[in-house]
């Protein structure tokens, strides 16, 4: 349980683990490396990997597009292309997406190429797993949520309701930790409204992923006895109005 939730600052689990990593330090002594030539008659084995900026080859591509300069920018998405891969490290699979939506930018096929990528609905459990990398590799995303939450309920200790517009809820995995902890306020948990909003998706059904996050939610809350209420919006943000979110 989040017990901790209405506390001035959130908790830190990292501390002890620190304190034992600082101690780690201190018994680890480097090795003192004896510093001797490479023996007669012996050569170095290996070749020298060559070393390519394609931060720099996407930034001079992406310029001679905007010059109208096809001829370079094709010349430069073939070097782009030879050094990136969807299967190498992150520059360089990062450089393949760019790669993707230059050379659609200059074939004129950016429009199909974007809704080829939308019409394939990613499985949750696949976005979960990729968001739990992502914040077990970096803290910024898990610390704005703590932050968030707590303030959130800090200003709302004494309110019996709760209105939350969350633009591109996604799957809302943010709003578990909100609802255990509001669970625990003494006299009862308030009524909790989230407007969840999202871009429509493809097809006949375009509000089916943002009503099925409220779903998912709604049965969180009544495992913790939160009163829920969601309104689920799948409209491009900037057609969206205070009417739409349904005040309380």
């Amino acid at each position: 349980m989040n017990s901790g939730f209405y506390n001035e600052s959130p908790a830190c689990h990292c501390e002890e683990s620190s304190d034992n990593e600082g101690k780690n330090k201190q018994h680890y002594r480097k090795p003192i490396e004896s510093k001797r030539g490479r023996p007669r008659g012996s050569k170095v084995s290996g070749t020298k990997k060559e070393v390519i900026d394609l931060r720099s080859l996407l930034t001079r591509c992406a310029q001679a597009m905007a010059d109208n300069n096809t001829a370079t920018a094709s010349e430069f998405l073939k070097q782009i292309r030879q050094y990136s891969s969807p299967y190498g490290n992150a520059t360089e699979r990062l450089a393949h997406c760019f790669a993707n939506a230059l050379e659609a930018h200059v074939a004129g096929t950016g429009s199909a190429l974007y809704t080829a990528l939308t019409s394939r609905r990613i499985p949750a459990a696949e976005s979960l797993k990729a968001y739990q990398t992502y914040v077990a590799a970096c803290p910024f995303k898990r610390m704005s949520n703590i932050f968030a939450n707590k303030s959130i309920g800090r200003l709302t200790r004494e309110a019996t309701r709760i209105h939350i517009n969350d633009f591109g809820i996604l799957y809302g995995f943010q709003w578990p930790c909100l609802i255990q902890g509001i669970s625990l306020r003494l006299g009862g948990s308030p009524l909790l409204r989230i407007t969840g909003i999202d871009f429509p998706l493809p097809g006949f059904r375009p509000a089916d992923g943002v009503e099925q996050t409220g779903r998912h939610l709604m049965n969180y809350c009544k495992r913790f006895n939160v009163p829920f209420e969601c309104n689920a919006i799948a409209k491009k943000w900037d057609t969206i109005r205070e009417k739409n979110s349904g005040g309380m």
